[in-house]
């Protein structure tokens, strides 16, 4: 049996999948960058951030390539975001074994909109720690569009 000759004619490649495509950290980045439609494009982040070209940004988004540890800070305050979270992600896509044993250590990250959240539930409930009522989950995921 013969293999079938390839046709030199048919010059379509398809496009190998971007390493890390599927990663939370391009999902959130994909998201907090569509949110900001309209108050700055991908080339003013890529400027904060202290690229020189937009597709950098567009490549860490994408998944082919990742972000830099030390350009965290800088895309942090550029998408308006919460940095601790964003170095949770950015680690989670470099070492998932190390964001996996740190968060085995010291817990979960919590956010500064997130502690926020923690402050005003202690303080409603003075500080007794009641299971939420389903009417709070309820408009909470109401208000989230869960």
């Amino acid at each position: 049996m013969t293999k079938p000759e390839k046709d030199p004619t048919n010059t379509t490649r398809k496009k190998p999948a971007a390493p890390h495509a599927d990663t939370p950290l391009c999902k959130f980045l994909t998201k907090q960058i569509e949110a900001l439609a309209g108050v700055k494009n991908q080339r003013e982040i890529a400027a904060e951030v202290g690229y020189d070209k937009p597709n950098v940004i567009s490549m860490i988004k994408t998944g082919d390539t990742k972000l830099p540890l030390d350009k965290v800070p800088a895309l942090a305050k550029s998408l308006g975001v919460d940095p601790k979270h964003l170095f949770r992600l950015t680690i989670e896509q470099h070492h998932p074994e190390v964001a996996r044993v740190s968060h085995e250590i010291f817990g979960n990250v919590v956010t500064d909109n997130e502690m926020a959240l923690v402050r005003m539930f202690r303080k409603v409930t003075d500080d007794t720690d009641p299971l939420p009522p389903s009417v709070l989950v309820a408009a909470i995921k109401d208000a989230f569009k869960m």
